[in-house]
């Protein structure tokens, strides 16, 4: 009987052993309870503050084996008043739930794991006001999400300053939507570049020749005209044509003419006329008076 006790007593404290030793489920762990990313960065709003609530239409994408791809988170803000160089961190976080479905045994690994994936969300201009930010972040660091929850959460200040308590919605590949096979960017079919259509050359007009303007005569200057024939000097005769001789009967009686003779006998004959004349004119004045 004491032999039984003893070893049902051997037999319980080996089993509490066991169970001790035993990497089982971290029980009740809540997403973002590690504060910040699996070595990774924390949140700086460098003084400043800001009201930051995420959206519940976070989105997870996943492949055929149900390991998470890429998550799209919105994010709210409001009464923002961030300096330049503020940044937000936001990161993955599983529940208990997507623990005890895909840790195997092993939650801190998965856990690990999970919040090993992150983004960073810089201010260089500084955050002010409200606005939604939308949040891309891509897997980097494979796991598994058949069952439980993901989900998105805000990364704490390095001095453990909570920037917001607000979390996405709990997301699963099994109410996932698959992986979208990117649209392939459709090569551009070049535009032809159109012939330009020659300019035709424009015909020159010509140049009409200008009509010369005449030159006008210098005053008092007198035009070339046309010279005037000399006039015969007087006494000269001009070499006319002699006439033909007439013919000299052929008599058998010819007085030779005396060329001289005549020419005496025509003056004498001049001389008688105008003493005549004279004489009559005297004779008529006298008359008269």
């Amino acid at each position: 009987m004491r032999m039984t006790l003893a070893l049902a007593a051997i037999a319980a404290l080996l089993i509490s052993l066991v169970a001790a030793v035993r990497p089982g489920a971290v029980s009740a762990f809540t997403a973002g309870d590690n504060g910040h990313p699996t070595n990774g960065p924390y949140s700086d709003l460098k003084g400043g503050s800001g009201t930051f609530t995420f959206e519940t239409d976070g989105q997870l994408f996943c492949d055929s084996n149900d390991t998470a791809n890429g998550f799209k988170f919105h994010l709210d803000y409001s009464n923002a008043s961030l300096p330049a160089g503020a940044s937000l961190v936001i990161y993955l976080s599983p529940n208990q739930g997507a623990i005890n479905n895909n840790a195997n045994g092993n939650a801190n690994a998965y856990i690990a794991a999970v919040e090993s994936n992150y983004g960073v969300i810089n201010f260089p201009g500084g955050l002010s006001g409200s606005g939604t930010l939308t949040i891309n972040l891509s897997v980097t660091t494979p796991f598994q999400a058949t069952g439980g929850g993901i989900l998105g959460v805000v990364a704490t200040e390095s001095d453990g300053t909570i920037v917001t308590n607000s979390k996405t919605n709990s997301l699963n590949c099994t109410e996932a939507e698959s992986t979208p096979t990117p649209t392939p960017t459709p090569t551009p079919t070049p535009t032809p570049t159109p012939t330009p259509t020659p300019t035709p050359t424009p015909t020159p007009t010509p140049t009409p020749t200008p009509t010369p303007t005449p030159t006008p005569t210098p005053e008092g200057s007198v035009q070339a005209a046309t010279p005037t024939p000399s006039p015969t000097p007087e006494g000269s005769v001009e070499a006319a044509t002699p006439a033909p001789s007439a013919s000299t009967p052929n008599t058998a009686f010819s007085a030779p003419a005396s060329t001289s003779g005549g020419t005496l006998l025509a003056g004498l004959l001049l001389v008688v006329s105008l003493m005549t004349l004279a004489a009559v004119n005297v004779r008529t004045a006298r008359r008269r008076r």
